[in-house]
């Protein structure tokens, strides 16, 4: 073993021959705990967050395909124009879904709200769960060649929507494409359709809040928009690589379109998440970095106590750079020992909480999830794992510096 951390190792459990502990140890000891502490905290932090993005990941599955593919000017582009035979023929493409949407203002009886239409076919099921999303009445796009349509609970709450009332419609208007309107017949300026709201989904409220999901057709020709479409959206098989296909898929298009997967299609959204993750992380090292500084006072403690030590060593062939290194071999000792401890309990913690639940959510979320998410991430664990390292070095610097100075 080398002769720097074998000293280091009998420093680090050093004791009075009285059998209590001296003031360096105690130091240590509190060094000690704030490392467990610190890693622990941030283990489990960095655990919540990956919770809460997994949750709200999986909530948008319900309404976002894992690729949408857009046109890069304008608001739609034609069919003609889209390479779709050869993106069905991608072995990691299990379906594909072309979608119309559009800004309109809706009434119903007395009641009326601005929101934002979906035109949907058939496959729109096999790109996304969304009929295991249904609360009130039914999914069903056509029936005998009635159009119906889905709302949003948001949505179907603000206008008193009754998903199970056959004979009350809800009233789309478009504006007009003619050209041809007057500012003097407002009535001139919309074109109008009637569809059945047969059916109330909740996803999130971002979502019900804002779309009602109808029969494409019903949309494309209220529009008169026949041959054009907004959107084309992608399932993709089970273990594809998302953006090995985004990428093919990329260059099938051209860049004529753009496509995002399932983090672009929220960027805003994830974009936030993760900034709160790396402020979370910077508070909880500066608060691990203030107990780490203890490292320094019980390291420099540690060589005004061993001078003589260091001397006798001198005199043995101890050069200045073992000197050094058994007072860095000591700082990594009390980080490894510590933050490994802390991430270990963090570990567990977090596993339990994982099976177990034992912090729950309140009352307004648990319909959502019954308790706090979280999820350990490896990479979470090694970030930890270095933060750690890199502090032992750090407060390993200045008391090295001087136990080096000290041999002559």
């Amino acid at each position: 073993m080398n002769l720097s951390l074998l000293i280091a190792r009998r420093y680090f459990f050093s004791r009075k021959k009285s059998g209590g502990f001296n003031l360096i140890t105690i130091i240590s000891g509190i060094s000690l705990l704030g490392y467990v502490v610190g890693a622990m905290a941030l283990i489990i932090v960095l655990s919540v967050f990956n919770g809460f993005e997994v949750l709200f990941l999986s909530m948008y599955t319900h309404f976002d395909p894992d690729l949408q593919i857009t046109p890069r000017q304008g608001k739609v582009f034609h069919l003609d124009d889209f390479p779709d035979k050869g993106i069905r023929q991608l072995p990691d493409v299990a379906n594909l879904s072309a979608t119309l949407e559009e800004n309109v203002l809706l009434t119903y009886d007395d009641r009326q709200t601005l929101a934002t239409v979906k035109g949907v076919d058939e496959n729109y099921t096999r790109i996304v769960n969304i009929d295991s999303n249904i609360v009130s009445g039914s999914w069903e796009l056509n029936e005998n060649d009635v159009p119906y349509a889905a709302v949003g609970q948001s949505l179907a709450w603000q206008l008193a929507i009754d998903p199970n009332n056959p004979v009350k419609p809800l009233t789309v208007y478009v504006p007009s494409r003619s050209g041809t309107t007057s500012i003097l017949d407002a009535a001139d300026a919309f074109r109008k359709s009637a569809i059945l709201p047969t059916a109330v989904f909740s996803v999130h409220q971002e979502v019900d809040e804002k779309y009602v999901l109808v029969p494409v057709s019903f949309l494309a020709h209220l529009l008169e928009r026949d041959d054009e479409r907004s959107s084309a959206e992608i399932k993709l098989k089970p273990g594809a690589d998302m953006y090995a296909v985004q990428q093919k898929i990329q260059e099938l298009c051209g860049p004529a379109f753009v496509v995002k997967n399932r983090f672009e299609q929220r960027e805003a959204f994830f974009k936030i998440m993760r900034s709160e993750k790396l402020i979370s992380y910077v508070i909880l090292f500066f608060i691990l970095l203030v107990a780490a500084a203890n490292t320094i006072a019980s390291l420099y403690l540690l060589m005004l106590e061993k001078r003589k030590d260091l001397q006798v060593l001198a005199s043995m062939g101890f050069t200045r750079s073992d000197a050094r290194n058994v007072f860095v071999f000591e700082s990594l000792l009390l980080a490894l020992t510590g933050g490994g401890a802390g991430i270990l309990l963090g570990m567990l913690l977090t596993w339990v909480q994982q099976h177990y639940g034992l912090l729950t959510l309140n009352e307004q979320a648990a319909f959502i999830y019954q308790s706090y998410p979280v999820e350990l991430r490896a990479g979470d664990v090694l970030i930890v794992l270095a933060t750690v390292v890199a502090l032992g070095f750090i407060t390993a610097l200045y008391p090295a510096k001087k136990a080096a100075a000290q041999m002559v």
